[in-house]
């Protein structure tokens, strides 16, 4: 498949010709008149899909991988032992992830809706997330924070338009049962820019929006901000209740799939 293909030649090019994978990535960052913390970090090795992808029901579309201190330098370490040893790092990162005991104030989010679109209360948020959960970036490159122009160039808007073509192309294909776009940069890339036309609106706050529509047939979801941040007005229990039942009052059929 031609994304696996592109995260191999990803892959080879961080491990093998460092000079030249720094290049790429600055070229990125550049692109976008990334600055400070928000250059993208060409010294780590990329991460495009988390998760068992084949069979996850959920996929969340993130904009790129974060980065930690505490935590990235032992996940890179780990991922550059070898070709096989990065592809089953992140098949079962969330396992990783557990082992090492390590937290994330996004991943504690992520498991407050999980558990209210699942109805799973009784299982550690790690092991709901290996079963039910895929997580794709649209830029593959970590960074400590990450924020887009309201406006994109044509430029930025090509590279972002065959990234995002890239995952779809190969994500859709294992049929998931929901694809979830998490924040504005989605907002800014899908909505303003009109590549997605019909969609359904709904508020929970006064500053954040959801909007619904459907992506080769499968039920997607946008959350016009990133919902794991409080400052816009959703509370843990908007997490776990308020958005996993507006998903499922949108989509019945989801609850039965699951």
């Amino acid at each position: 498949m031609r994304l696996l293909e592109e995260i191999k030649a990803d892959y080879n090019l961080c491990i093998n010709n460092p000079h030249e994978y720094q290049k790429k990535v600055d070229s990125i960052s550049d692109l976008f008149s990334l600055k400070g913390r928000q250059r993208l970090k060409g010294d780590y090795c990329p991460a495009y899909i988390i998760g068992k992808y084949e069979t996850s029901p959920f996929v969340m579309l993130g904009i790129n991988p974060g980065f930690k201190s505490e935590k990235s330098p032992v996940e890179d370490q780990e991922a550059r032992k070898s070709w096989e040893h990065y592809q089953n790092l992140y098949l079962n990162f969330f396992r990783y992830f557990s082992e090492n005991k390590f937290e994330s104030f996004y991943y504690t989010a992520i498991g407050h809706l999980l558990a209210g679109l699942t109805g799973i209360q009784n299982k550690s948020k790690w092991d709901i997330f290996d079963s039910y959960l895929t997580n794709l970036e649209l830029i593959p490159y970590h960074s400590e924070r990450l924020t887009l122009p309201s406006r994109l160039s044509s430029s930025q808007l090509t590279y972002l338009m065959v990234r995002l073509r890239s995952n779809l192309d190969f994500i859709t294909k294992f049929r998931p049962r929901l694809l979830l776009f998490n924040g504005n940069p989605w907002y800014i890339l899908l909505i303003k820019h009109n590549l997605v036309e019909k969609y359904h609106k709904v508020q929970v706050s006064k500053l954040f929006n959801i909007y619904f529509f459907e992506v080769k047939g499968i039920p997607s979801v946008l959350f016009d901000k990133f919902f794991q941040r409080h400052f816009w007005g959703i509370t843990d229990f908007d997490r776990k209740a308020t958005i996993p039942n507006m998903i499922h009052e949108r989509y019945p059929s989801l609850k039965i799939a699951l």
